[in-house]
């Protein structure tokens, strides 16, 4: 029922001065154009106050899933020590204030925000999230305004300066992730099997030549072009611990938008249950950068591939519990670290 919680795509710096102009930049935040949704956009106590993390739920269909969802959202205002968030439900339906789509959870979730000292700041109806579109307030029925462009948003310039794209759906995320041609991929199985029997190469070659292929990525802002053969090596690479311990290090630091990338081809063209690494990865690179729901598409392709994965499992974990995104990290660089470490005694 719950998309997990994200840090946020933009610079906390970054100015939003109204209701109007926070809408517009939720498909920024999110990665894609919610529909039949809740978002909470929060602020927490680091920083006093910092932009916390983006919340995109799906609207429950009957009371016991709005206790559920309400009792959810607030686990998560509590780990994240949340101090103020603004609540939207993007829905079709008409206005008629005070009569509004979903009042009642809106008015379950202002109980609940009242007991943990959240502050909520607004909560708006919107139809759908579109220049021009009219949002109305559950607070205040003479309370309305317009939705701002979102294609000229804050959230959207740094965006474009930053070359992510937000997709016009979850459907459309979902469809990146898209496995190859089966024929393409069996093929890719048969280069495996025939790599894994004669490839003799140590950890270091191996780490060597999955930098240089994120560092080509990184110089690139389209999703890198490679060859059955590359994907074949590559995926071999990640079934070396090493090699594995040395992509969390990519993930973090140097070049973790050429790295996302990279996860991004091979969790598409490997085959399974090899996809389960590259996704895996994509998916910590996801989250890390604030898209939660990218990062759940993501490791549910690696659970599915490999159910076992550890750090797929761990991940998978972190996110259901509303682990800030900042505390993930921590455990990365430290994880990082313990195996860089371990690599150079070896050595």
């Amino acid at each position: 029922m719950t998309t997990p919680p994200a840090s946020p795509l933009i610079p906390s710096e970054a100015h939003i001065d109204e209701l109007g102009e926070l809408i517009a930049g939720l498909p920024g935040m999110l990665g894609f154009v919610p529909d039949h949704s809740l978002v909470l956009s929060t602020f927490t106590r680091q920083g006093g106050p910092f932009l916390g993390p983006t919340i995109r739920v799906d609207l429950p269909d009957d009371n016991d899933d709005r206790r559920e969802l309400v009792d959810q959202l607030g686990n998560v205002m509590a780990r994240n020590d949340v101090v103020s968030a603004t609540i939207v439900v993007v829905c079709g339906g008409n206005a008629d204030p005070p009569d509004l789509p979903h009042s009642e959870l809106i008015d379950m979730v202002t109980e609940k925000f009242a007991h943990l000292d959240v502050r909520l700041t607004h909560a708006a109806w919107v139809p759908s999230i579109e220049l021009g579109g009219i949002w109305w307030c559950y607070q205040c029925d003479d309370c309305a305004g317009r939705i701002h462009d979102p294609g000229t948003s804050t959230i959207a310039a740094v965006h474009a300066v930053e070359g992510m794209v937000t997709f016009a759906s979850r459907d459309e995320m979902r469809d990146v992730l898209a496995p190859d041609d089966e024929d393409r991929v069996a093929h890719r199985a048969q280069l495996l099997a025939a790599y894994a029997e004669g490839m003799d190469e140590d950890a270091s070659s191996l780490r060597a030549e999955v930098t240089a292929t994120v560092e080509f990525a990184a110089s690139h802002p389209a999703l890198p072009e490679l060859d059955d053969e590359q994907i074949a090596r590559l995926s071999i690479a990640l079934s070396n611990q090493q090699v594995r311990d040395h992509c969390l290090t990519l993930c973090v630091t140097g070049n973790p938008s050429g790295a996302e990338r990279l996860w991004t081809v091979l969790t598409r063209t490997v085959p399974t249950p090899e996809r389960a690494v590259p996704a895996t990865l994509l998916g910590l690179c996801a989250y890390l950068r604030g898209s939660a729901v990218l990062a759940s598409m993501a490791l549910e392709i690696a659970l599915d591939s490999e159910p076992d994965l550890r750090l797929a499992l761990l991940l998978r974990t972190c996110i259901d519990r509303g682990t800030p995104p900042d505390e993930v990290l921590g455990m990365v660089e430290t994880s990082a670290g313990m195996a860089s470490n371990d690599s150079r005694e070896e050595v």
